[in-house]
């Protein structure tokens, strides 16, 4: 299999059991590596994942006129597989101005994104509704204000979680993963291993058979 098809592979998980399993594999601490709460799914239904093309942004102030928006599109078309794009606003606080609109998020599905995550806010919400892909941000704003990239490429801090161009990342309705490469392709079946041993506890919790003295019987229950 090709990276494409193993980042393609997580769409069939959600992040909770894939963050089990990056815990079972113990490959870094248990509290890094995913957002904190902060940013939520504003719009999509669908299983984000794909590999990171990152950019920095403000919009609070004037200035000069920062990157030129193409420099993040050449990103974009120039990354092997399927794209998301990180983008940390750097205003303090975040969210005086939004990057994602109607125009922006038209161009970039025209790019073929699977996603986008920012700190940040975005807005036309109606039009990022009727976008193929999910949009992570902090809310809603009302107005572009400055708003300028300061960077493409290089490391960005979004809600909690470090992205490096070409990370892979994984969303839903939780939040969004970052998972090592050297985690794949073994991430799926340790998934699948833990979901077993998770629904055999459920499947048991539902029966006949449900007892309190076989569940304080139980060594450890993971959830």
């Amino acid at each position: 299999m090709t990276l494409a098809d193993d980042i393609g592979a997580l769409a069939a998980w959600d992040t909770p059991a894939l963050s089990n399993a990056l815990d079972a594999l113990r490959l870094r601490p248990f509290h890094t590596g995913h957002t904190d709460g902060s940013v939520a799914r504003i719009t999509g239904g669908a299983v984000m994942a794909g590999r990171a093309v990152t950019a920095r942004m403000v919009a609070r102030d004037p200035g000069d006129e920062g990157i030129p928006l193409p420099r993040l599109h050449e990103a974009v078309s120039e990354l092997d597989g399927p794209v998301v794009v990180v983008i940390e606003d750097l205003d303090q606080p975040a969210g005086a101005g939004a990057f994602l609109g109607e125009v922006n998020g038209s161009l970039l599905a025209a790019l073929g994104v699977q996603g986008l995550v920012t700190n940040g806010r975005v807005r036309d919400v109606g039009e990022l509704r009727r976008l193929p892909y999910p949009v992570y941000a902090a809310g809603l704003c009302v107005a572009r204000a400055h708003m300028r990239l300061t960077a493409v490429g290089g490391p960005v801090a979004v809600a909690g979680l470090r992205v490096e161009p070409g990370d892979i990342l994984h969303g839903d309705e939780h939040g969004v993963l970052s998972i090592p490469a050297a985690a794949l392709p073994g991430i799926l079946a340790k998934a699948a291993l833990i979901r077993e041993d998770e629904q055999r506890v459920v499947r048991w919790a539902k029966s006949a058979d449900f007892s309190v003295s076989g569940l304080l019987a139980l060594r450890r229950v993971r959830h």
